[in-house]
């Protein structure tokens, strides 16, 4: 014999809340891409590098007592 409740009533008769929907891993694995995508052209453009200069310095020596 069948219940007569509907199956997604709670043992207090309230109804339940659907949970919310999940996002597939098909919908955020292009979005994940696009992310990797931008930092690997940004490192690109930007290098990291910066023009030589020269780091020459006078630099005071002790006397050397004779």
């Amino acid at each position: 014999m069948r219940s007569p409740r509907p199956p997604r009533l709670s043992p207090t008769a309230l109804q339940e809340a659907a949970p919310p929907p999940r996002l597939a891993v098909r919908a955020w694995w292009p979005v994940a891409v696009l992310v990797v995508a931008g930092l690997l052209v940004l490192a690109w453009v930007d290098g990291g590098e910066e023009p030589l200069r020269p780091i020459a310095e006078d630099v005071a020596l002790p006397e050397q007592g004779q």
